[in-house]
């Protein structure tokens, strides 16, 4: 029997003269190495080939081939550009099952969409050097033929929009267009209603406003989006979309601020449909909002005036909303601007009147400078008179609210209510 110390000395001496393996021990090796595997999924499958009893007690489950282009959870930081290789490859790929490719294209979209899940992320994306990769891989998909691909692409260029560089990288390389075309998809509703709400997203800050009402297209944008909002508000529309009549309202609501984009909504018919729709008592705080950014211009003043809008506008004065009797005396006070607005503007002066006895104080003001600009006009004049002559204390207030600078004219929340 060795001694301990004599049998550590033979491990110590047998391990600094170790070799190879003359033979492969591990099925896995394929030629005399001193790695312990060649290929991980295969290391200690040796066992399985011995004992028949570790056979029948722990079967190995069957290799699965991996698909490298089906969306992976260990992406990690690298998600969004290794998602994109895939669609890139899936994109340009010219044979092949092509239901299985559009089923990839569709989880590999909905996997870059998770992965865009905060600033951080889309701020590395946009402001990558393949920006403008990205956008035009982005912009292909929204020309695929099936619909889940093309509202998936839709949905992703609107989280990039969140940013200023999204924003401005969707409008240069004219992915804005392409999603306003989409608004008349005849395939799908959800594609439209998704174009409809990356173009709000687009929309709603200064720099995209500015960017797409006056830049992209010289205004192609702000035609389609008439057209389409016309088209699917049409009697007995094949393209009625639920909700997208709304969103497109609040996306022009911002648009039409300048001349431009004003003057191009308004060739394309866009007054007669709004004075429509605030008639049939619809999308009321939508249409009273657009309403009021048209008539900023004197052409949408006297848009308004001709198509009758001040008559549609009458009856929402005397709403139940607070929201929309605010706006409907906005609206009335911008249009009576206008000369002839003033004469017909009669027909709002009871509601008018009465909201004089509003105790919210932005409703006060906007009737109180309604009614002054309405009463340049002597008819009209007579006629506010008339429906205060029962309420003197009323005629006195407006009177010396009238003669104070509107400027300086201050809400104190200490003062106890008027009425």
């Amino acid at each position: 029997k060795r001694k301990p110390m004599e049998h550590h000395a033979l491990i110590g001496l047998h391990n600094e003269t170790m070799a190879p393996p003359r033979s492969a021990h591990l099925a896995s090796y394929n030629t005399l190495s001193e790695v312990t595997a060649g290929q991980p999924h295969n290391v200690g499958k040796m066992a399985y080939f011995i004992s028949d009893s570790l056979r029948t007690r722990y079967p190995y489950p069957e290799d699965v081939e991996y698909d490298f282009q089906e969306p992976s959870i260990a992406y990690g930081r690298k998600g969004v550009t290794k998602t994109l290789e895939v669609l890139r490859q899936l994109v340009d790929a010219k044979s092949g099952d092509e239901e299985h490719t559009t089923l990839l294209k569709q989880l590999n979209i909905e996997k870059l969409f998770e992965a865009l899940n905060d600033h951080r992320t889309i701020g590395d994306t946009v402001n990558s050097t393949h920006k403008s990769t990205v956008v035009s891989l982005l912009k292909e998909l929204l020309t695929d033929a099936d619909p889940a691909v093309r509202q998936g692409a839709a949905k992703v260029l609107g989280r990039l929009a969140s940013l200023i560089q999204g924003r401005q990288a969707l409008c240069e390389s004219g992915c804005a267009e392409s999603i306003a075309a989409m608004l008349e998809d005849m395939d799908s509703s959800d594609v439209r209603l998704e174009a409809g709400r990356t173009l709000k997203t687009l929309t709603c800050c200064v720099d995209g406003r500015d960017e797409v009402a006056e830049k992209v297209s010289d205004g192609a944008v702000v035609v389609k989006m008439v057209k389409a909002l016309l088209a699917i508000s049409a009697k007995h529309s094949s393209l009625a979309t639920p909700g997208l009549a709304q969103l497109l309202l609040e996306s022009l609501a911002s648009l039409l601020l300048g001349d431009k984009p004003i003057t191009t909504a308004l060739q394309e018919g866009i007054m007669p449909f709004l004075v429509h729709t605030l008639k049939r008592r619809r999308m009321n705080i939508e249409a009273i909002k657009a309403l009021v950014s048209i008539c900023s211009h004197p052409d949408g003043k006297k848009a308004a005036i001709e198509n009758g809008a001040l008559a549609a506008l009458c009856g929402l004065l005397a709403s139940e909303q607070a929201i929309e009797r605010q706006l409907a005396a906005r609206a009335v006070l911008i249009i009576c601007v206008e000369e002839e607005g003033k004469h017909k503007a009669v027909v709002c002066v009871p509601n008018l009147v009465h909201q004089l006895y509003e105790t919210d104080h932005d409703m006060y003001m906007n009737a109180l400078l309604a009614l002054r600009s309405i009463a340049e006009s002597p008819s009209s004049r007579q006629t506010i008179l008339k429906v205060l002559e029962d309420d003197p204390d009323m005629l006195a207030t407006i009177m010396n609210d009238l003669q104070i600078h509107l400027a300086a004219f201050r809400y104190e929340p200490n003062k106890p209510p008027r009425v």
